[in-house]
């Protein structure tokens, strides 16, 4: 029904129809009719007939897909713009342009861009846009290639706003300066009826060396963290301590209880390892002649020992059961 070509340059434009059905449609009507005549054959004239009389009507029809829209240049000029569906159109005087208005993604970067503190960064991204349906005649008509300005519009764009801005804002900013590349390529294209619907910065590419550097830098920010935060709890670990302090320094009773504990602590874990006591802890804790001494370290040793046996009498217990 319909003859597509691609326009050089733009690949999502298609032209359909020519004058080329019209001529073989007249063509076989000819050659139908003369070979009919010459051997007087009523059924291959009819047939011609039907063949070639299709033929030239289908030269006055197109297709045009869902997804496409098409405009209509009738002897050069601007005549129509037309949705999909069956359309008619004017053999030899109309030209039928096809634009595909699905959203379109392109690649673009910026490759060893300094930023404004001197960085050398090469940028990946990624443009989403499409053309409006109401304005696609403006898509073929104001613009040579769309696709390919767009496409240097938005590298043009990335590249100045990567040098304005510093490094650390491109890590940390980056749907901000998205945001800003969108609106300014938006502008741009309003003027040939593509919307911009998207940019984003995929990839930031730094030299090896200074990504090293990076990484040396943030072990040692890591390290530092570290070593503060062990200090701050030293304090508060002394601060405690201080306070202890005073507690058994106004109660002579709980620090000789608090020396009874950690002996008694000592001696359940060593078992039966000597433990060395100085002379002046007994005394504190009350015990300064060597019989009381004694009778305390034998009740204390007592006391583990009967801990000791009742616990392996409670573990036993469901063995015996048994």
């Amino acid at each position: 029904m319909s003859r597509e070509s691609s326009i050089p340059g733009l690949a999502d434009v298609m032209k359909k129809g020519s004058g080329t059905q019209l001529i073989v449609g007249i063509i076989i009507l000819i050659i139908g009719i003369g070979i009919g005549l010459s051997l007087k054959n009523v059924l291959i004239m009819y047939l011609a007939i039907a063949a070639g009389i299709a033929v030239i009507i289908s030269s006055f029809l197109i297709i045009i897909k869902q997804y496409d829209r098409a405009i209509i240049l009738r002897l050069g000029k601007y005549q129509k713009r037309v949705g999909p569906g069956v359309q008619t159109r004017i053999p030899f005087a109309d030209s039928v342009l096809v634009l595909d208005i699905r959203e379109k993604v392109r690649e673009f970067k910026a490759e060893r861009m300094l930023t404004r503190d001197n960085v050398p960064v090469t940028i990946d991204a990624i443009l989403r846009y499409k053309i409006i349906e109401d304005r696609s005649k403006d898509a073929l008509l104001n613009v040579e290639n769309f696709n390919e300005m767009i496409q240097q519009v938005s590298q043009t764009t990335l590249r100045n706003n990567i040098g304005s801005a510093f490094f650390q804002e491109i890590l940390s900013k980056r749907v901000d300066i998205n945001n800003l590349i969108k609106s300014v390529i938006a502008q741009e294209a309003s003027n040939w009826g593509i919307e911009v619907t998207g940019v984003e910065i995929r990839q930031v590419i730094i030299p090896q060396e200074l990504e090293n550097a990076m990484s040396m830098q943030a072990q040692a920010e890591r390290e530092k963290n570290a070593r503060v935060i062990f200090g701050e709890s030293e304090i508060q670990v002394a601060s405690k301590f201080v306070e202890a302090a005073n507690v058994y320094t106004n109660n002579p009773i709980a620090y000789a209880l608090r020396q009874s504990n950690m002996l008694y602590e000592s001696i359940k874990v060593q078992g039966n390892t000597i433990v060395l006591i100085p002379s002046e802890t007994l005394n504190s804790m009350g015990f300064g002649n060597l019989a009381m001494s004694i009778a305390y370290l034998e009740s204390t040793k007592k006391a583990v020992e009967s801990n000791t046996k009742a616990a392996s009498t409670k573990t036993a217990a469901p063995n015996i059961i048994k």
